[in-house]
């Protein structure tokens, strides 16, 4: 008798597993649903109105993105201008020097 009694109660908890299942399943679909849609109305904003004013260039901080790229371009005084130049030179014992 308690064996039928506790099959009884497997089976209805696992059915009762697969009822919540089902209903996060369902909810889960649905908040897709709605995040999808809130996305494509957030893209077709943009596109239709645009991102907005920007704020205009600093005059100091273009002269000074001016400046550094200049230096990058051009290679250090006394270096053969490759990017790699390093000299990997070994003493007696094995360390760098």
């Amino acid at each position: 008798m308690l064996d039928y009694l506790v099959l009884a109660i497997v089976c209805l908890n696992l059915l009762f597993c697969v009822w919540m299942l089902r209903i996060m399943t369902q909810q889960l679909h649905q908040a897709i649903a709605q995040i999808d849609t809130l996305m494509a109305q957030a893209i077709q904003g943009l596109v239709e109105k645009g991102l907005g004013d920007f704020e205009p260039v600093n005059p100091i901080q273009a002269a000074i993105a001016n400046m550094l790229t200049q230096n990058l371009t051009k290679p250090p005084p006394g270096s053969s201008g490759s990017v790699i130049d390093v000299d990997l030179s070994r003493d007696a014992s094995g360390k760098f020097s």
